[in-house]
Protein backbone atom coordinates (compact mmCIF):
# COMPACT_ATOMS: atom_id res chain seq x y z
CA UNK A 1 0.00 0.00 0.00
CA UNK A 2 1.60 3.34 -1.40
CA UNK A 3 -0.06 6.50 0.36
CA UNK A 4 1.08 10.67 -0.23
CA UNK A 5 4.04 12.15 2.54
CA UNK A 6 3.46 15.49 4.20
CA UNK A 7 6.81 17.17 5.89
CA UNK A 8 6.12 20.22 7.44
CA UNK A 9 9.18 22.55 7.63
CA UNK A 10 7.71 25.67 7.28
CA UNK A 11 7.62 27.01 11.11
CA UNK A 12 10.50 29.68 11.98
CA UNK A 13 12.01 27.13 13.97
CA UNK A 14 11.97 24.82 12.07
CA UNK A 15 13.09 26.13 8.34
CA UNK A 16 17.36 25.61 8.98
CA UNK A 17 16.81 22.25 10.41
CA UNK A 18 16.13 20.50 7.18
CA UNK A 19 19.43 22.20 5.90
CA UNK A 20 21.82 20.89 9.18
CA UNK A 21 24.50 17.99 7.91
CA UNK A 22 25.49 14.98 10.10
CA UNK A 23 27.99 12.99 9.80
CA UNK A 24 27.19 9.23 8.56
CA UNK A 25 28.79 6.01 9.34
CA UNK A 26 30.90 5.94 5.53
CA UNK A 27 31.89 9.56 6.50
CA UNK A 28 30.52 11.19 4.48
CA UNK A 29 28.13 14.16 4.96
CA UNK A 30 24.01 13.64 4.48
CA UNK A 31 21.21 16.30 5.17
CA UNK A 32 18.86 15.56 7.67
CA UNK A 33 16.74 16.28 4.80
CA UNK A 34 17.52 13.09 3.26
CA UNK A 35 17.56 11.23 6.68
CA UNK A 36 13.93 12.26 6.69
CA UNK A 37 13.14 10.80 3.18
CA UNK A 38 14.80 7.59 3.78
CA UNK A 39 12.31 7.01 5.94
CA UNK A 40 9.30 6.96 3.12
CA UNK A 41 11.73 6.74 -0.13
CA UNK A 42 14.99 4.66 0.97
CA UNK A 43 17.67 3.36 -1.52
CA UNK A 44 18.13 0.12 -2.61
CA UNK A 45 14.06 -0.95 -2.46
CA UNK A 46 10.66 0.08 -3.80
CA UNK A 47 9.63 3.17 -1.87
CA UNK A 48 6.79 3.18 0.88
CA UNK A 49 5.04 6.57 -0.58
CA UNK A 50 4.48 7.44 -4.16
CA UNK A 51 5.23 11.19 -3.27
CA UNK A 52 5.97 13.62 -1.31
CA UNK A 53 5.05 17.32 -0.66
CA UNK A 54 7.13 19.51 1.66
CA UNK A 55 5.65 22.75 3.80
CA UNK A 56 8.07 25.24 3.50
CA UNK A 57 8.21 29.20 4.18
CA UNK A 58 6.84 31.44 2.17
CA UNK A 59 9.56 32.87 0.10
CA UNK A 60 11.82 30.13 0.44
CA UNK A 61 11.43 27.71 -2.61
CA UNK A 62 14.76 28.36 -3.87
CA UNK A 63 16.68 27.39 -1.11
CA UNK A 64 14.50 24.03 -0.69
CA UNK A 65 14.25 23.31 -4.09
CA UNK A 66 18.64 23.61 -3.75
CA UNK A 67 18.22 20.91 -0.93
CA UNK A 68 16.14 18.21 -2.82
CA UNK A 69 16.88 18.77 -6.84
CA UNK A 70 19.39 15.75 -6.58
CA UNK A 71 17.64 13.61 -4.05
CA UNK A 72 13.71 12.94 -5.67
CA UNK A 73 12.13 14.09 -8.47
CA UNK A 74 8.40 13.05 -7.06
CA UNK A 75 8.62 16.02 -4.35
CA UNK A 76 6.63 18.74 -4.42
CA UNK A 77 7.22 22.54 -2.26
CA UNK A 78 4.62 23.89 -1.11
CA UNK A 79 4.77 27.35 0.54
CA UNK A 80 3.35 27.89 3.50
CA UNK A 81 1.00 31.55 2.12
CA UNK A 82 0.84 33.39 5.36
CA UNK A 83 2.54 32.29 9.14
CA UNK A 84 -0.81 31.09 10.53
CA UNK A 85 0.66 27.77 12.53
CA UNK A 86 1.25 24.12 12.33
CA UNK A 87 -1.91 23.65 11.38
CA UNK A 88 -2.69 26.19 8.91
CA UNK A 89 0.73 25.18 7.05
CA UNK A 90 -0.39 20.94 6.82
CA UNK A 91 -3.65 22.54 5.66
CA UNK A 92 -1.85 23.80 2.62
CA UNK A 93 -1.14 20.35 1.42
CA UNK A 94 -5.20 19.83 1.00
CA UNK A 95 -5.06 20.09 -2.90
CA UNK A 96 -2.03 17.65 -3.03
CA UNK A 97 -3.34 15.44 -1.00
CA UNK A 98 -7.13 15.31 -2.63
CA UNK A 99 -9.27 12.76 -0.44
CA UNK A 100 -6.75 10.18 0.31
CA UNK A 101 -5.00 8.92 3.25
CA UNK A 102 -1.60 10.55 3.59
CA UNK A 103 1.91 9.84 6.34
CA UNK A 104 2.72 13.12 8.20
CA UNK A 105 6.25 13.61 9.75
CA UNK A 106 7.38 15.99 11.48
CA UNK A 107 10.35 18.10 9.76
CA UNK A 108 12.47 19.00 13.21
CA UNK A 109 12.50 15.38 13.83
CA UNK A 110 15.11 12.69 13.75
CA UNK A 111 13.71 8.92 13.82
CA UNK A 112 15.84 6.01 14.85
CA UNK A 113 15.10 2.47 14.67
CA UNK A 114 15.91 0.47 17.12
CA UNK A 115 16.69 -2.41 15.16
CA UNK A 116 18.02 -2.14 10.96
CA UNK A 117 17.16 0.80 9.08
CA UNK A 118 14.57 4.19 10.18
CA UNK A 119 12.15 3.05 7.28
CA UNK A 120 11.37 -0.32 9.08
CA UNK A 121 9.48 2.27 11.02
CA UNK A 122 7.27 3.79 8.77
CA UNK A 123 6.31 0.08 7.01
CA UNK A 124 5.45 -1.05 10.80
CA UNK A 125 3.15 2.02 10.83
CA UNK A 126 1.63 1.61 7.06
CA UNK A 127 0.89 -2.08 7.75
CA UNK A 128 -1.33 -1.14 11.15
CA UNK A 129 -2.92 1.60 9.31
CA UNK A 130 -3.56 -1.05 6.53
CA UNK A 131 -5.32 -3.30 9.19
CA UNK A 132 -7.31 -1.41 11.16
CA UNK A 133 -8.55 0.55 8.58
CA UNK A 134 -8.44 3.87 10.81
CA UNK A 135 -6.39 6.90 11.54
CA UNK A 136 -3.02 5.87 13.60
CA UNK A 137 -0.31 7.76 14.95
CA UNK A 138 2.89 6.87 17.02
CA UNK A 139 3.69 7.51 20.33
CA UNK A 140 5.96 6.77 22.47
CA UNK A 141 6.43 6.42 26.27
CA UNK A 142 7.89 9.85 27.63
CA UNK A 143 9.12 10.78 30.76
CA UNK A 144 7.06 13.24 32.74
CA UNK A 145 9.74 16.17 32.60
CA UNK A 146 9.45 16.68 29.09
CA UNK A 147 5.66 16.89 28.39
CA UNK A 148 6.27 20.58 27.72
CA UNK A 149 7.72 19.49 24.37
CA UNK A 150 5.25 17.47 22.80
CA UNK A 151 1.50 16.70 22.56
CA UNK A 152 -0.17 13.58 24.88
CA UNK A 153 -2.73 11.32 24.42
CA UNK A 154 -4.84 9.26 27.09
CA UNK A 155 -6.16 5.70 25.70
CA UNK A 156 -7.20 2.23 26.51
CA UNK A 157 -4.85 -0.80 25.26
CA UNK A 158 -6.68 -2.84 22.71
CA UNK A 159 -5.21 -6.35 21.14
CA UNK A 160 -2.72 -5.76 18.63
CA UNK A 161 -1.88 -8.22 15.72
CA UNK A 162 1.95 -7.86 16.35
CA UNK A 163 4.86 -7.24 19.17
CA UNK A 164 4.01 -3.17 18.69
CA UNK A 165 1.65 -2.21 21.45
CA UNK A 166 -2.15 -0.60 20.34
CA UNK A 167 -4.07 2.18 21.91
CA UNK A 168 -7.98 3.54 21.00
CA UNK A 169 -7.65 7.21 21.97
CA UNK A 170 -9.58 9.57 23.61
CA UNK A 171 -8.15 12.39 24.87
CA UNK A 172 -5.31 14.36 23.10
CA UNK A 173 -3.45 17.60 24.54
CA UNK A 174 -0.94 19.79 23.45
CA UNK A 175 1.87 19.94 25.73
CA UNK A 176 -0.07 19.23 28.75
CA UNK A 177 1.09 20.11 32.67
CA UNK A 178 2.09 17.23 34.71
CA UNK A 179 -1.21 17.85 36.38
CA UNK A 180 -3.49 17.72 33.79
CA UNK A 181 -1.45 14.47 32.20
CA UNK A 182 -2.00 13.06 35.95
CA UNK A 183 -5.31 13.33 35.55
CA UNK A 184 -6.65 13.09 32.10
CA UNK A 185 -3.73 10.66 30.25
CA UNK A 186 -2.27 7.97 32.71
CA UNK A 187 -2.96 4.52 30.69
CA UNK A 188 -2.84 1.29 32.08
CA UNK A 189 0.63 -0.04 31.64
CA UNK A 190 3.10 2.62 31.44
CA UNK A 191 5.66 3.35 34.38
CA UNK A 192 4.55 5.88 37.07
CA UNK A 193 5.38 9.05 35.58
CA UNK A 194 5.64 8.53 32.12
CA UNK A 195 2.83 9.15 29.07
CA UNK A 196 2.29 8.46 25.60
CA UNK A 197 3.40 11.45 23.49
CA UNK A 198 3.62 12.12 20.13
CA UNK A 199 6.55 10.49 17.75
CA UNK A 200 6.10 12.86 14.99
CA UNK A 201 4.81 9.94 12.76
CA UNK A 202 0.89 10.08 11.49
CA UNK A 203 -0.96 8.20 9.23
CA UNK A 204 -4.42 9.79 8.53
CA UNK A 205 -7.70 9.07 6.84
CA UNK A 206 -9.48 12.06 4.51
CA UNK A 207 -11.85 12.81 7.56
CA UNK A 208 -8.87 15.29 9.14
CA UNK A 209 -8.63 17.47 5.83
CA UNK A 210 -12.62 17.42 5.72
CA UNK A 211 -12.54 18.57 9.73
CA UNK A 212 -9.70 21.15 8.77
CA UNK A 213 -11.55 22.39 5.83
CA UNK A 214 -14.69 22.69 7.63
CA UNK A 215 -13.02 24.92 10.71
CA UNK A 216 -11.06 26.81 8.61
CA UNK A 217 -14.22 27.15 6.45
CA UNK A 218 -16.04 27.90 9.71
CA UNK A 219 -13.52 30.91 10.94
CA UNK A 220 -12.46 28.35 14.18
CA UNK A 221 -9.74 26.39 13.43
CA UNK A 222 -8.24 24.31 16.08
CA UNK A 223 -4.97 26.45 17.87
CA UNK A 224 -3.18 22.96 17.14
CA UNK A 225 -2.66 19.19 15.88
CA UNK A 226 -3.42 18.20 19.03
CA UNK A 227 -6.51 20.22 19.42
CA UNK A 228 -7.48 18.75 16.06
CA UNK A 229 -6.77 14.89 16.99
CA UNK A 230 -9.11 15.36 19.95
CA UNK A 231 -12.07 16.51 17.35
CA UNK A 232 -10.97 13.40 15.27
CA UNK A 233 -11.10 11.35 17.72
CA UNK A 234 -14.69 12.09 18.73
CA UNK A 235 -15.69 11.06 15.41
CA UNK A 236 -14.14 7.94 14.45
CA UNK A 237 -11.23 5.27 15.50
CA UNK A 238 -8.30 6.92 16.55
CA UNK A 239 -5.36 4.81 17.49
CA UNK A 240 -1.72 5.27 18.94
CA UNK A 241 1.13 2.59 18.46
CA UNK A 242 4.28 2.44 19.98
CA UNK A 243 7.02 1.67 17.68
CA UNK A 244 10.60 0.47 18.33
CA UNK A 245 12.59 2.71 18.05
CA UNK A 246 13.69 6.73 18.98
CA UNK A 247 12.83 10.21 17.88
CA UNK A 248 14.55 13.48 18.58
CA UNK A 249 13.63 16.78 18.86
CA UNK A 250 16.10 18.58 16.40
CA UNK A 251 14.81 21.79 17.76
CA UNK A 252 14.83 21.26 21.57
CA UNK A 253 18.53 22.52 23.02
CA UNK A 254 21.07 19.98 22.04
CA UNK A 255 18.91 18.41 19.46
CA UNK A 256 21.06 18.10 16.43
CA UNK A 257 23.93 17.52 19.33
CA UNK A 258 21.99 14.49 20.17
CA UNK A 259 20.61 13.24 16.99
CA UNK A 260 24.41 12.74 15.56
CA UNK A 261 25.53 11.13 19.29
CA UNK A 262 22.59 8.63 18.31
CA UNK A 263 23.50 8.15 14.83
CA UNK A 264 27.32 7.87 15.81
CA UNK A 265 26.97 5.25 18.58
CA UNK A 266 24.72 3.07 16.51
CA UNK A 267 27.46 2.81 13.63
CA UNK A 268 30.69 1.17 13.35
CA UNK A 269 32.33 3.75 14.75
CA UNK A 270 30.72 3.26 18.33
CA UNK A 271 33.89 2.36 20.17
CA UNK A 272 35.74 5.50 18.51
CA UNK A 273 33.00 7.80 20.09
CA UNK A 274 32.73 6.56 23.10
CA UNK A 275 36.27 7.29 23.68
CA UNK A 276 36.28 11.00 22.43
CA UNK A 277 33.06 11.43 25.05
CA UNK A 278 35.46 9.67 27.93
CA UNK A 279 38.41 11.94 26.44
CA UNK A 280 35.92 15.28 26.75
CA UNK A 281 34.42 13.83 30.28
CA UNK A 282 38.01 13.74 31.53
CA UNK A 283 38.98 17.09 31.11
Amino acid sequence: MQLSAVITAAAPNQRHLLHQTLAKADAHLDTVAQFALDLVMPEGREALVDRIAIIIPQGDSERFHQLVEKSRNNITLIEQTAPFGYLQALYQARDFIGKAPFLHLVGDHFYMANEGPSWTLVASMIDTFSRESCSVSAVQPTRESLLPYFGAVGASPRPSTNSQPLYLIDTVIEKPTPTEAEQKLVVPGLRAGHYLCFFGLHIFTPSLMQLLEENFAAGTPPRSLSAALQLLAQRERLLATILPGTRVDLGARYGILQAQLALALKGPDREEILSLILELLAR
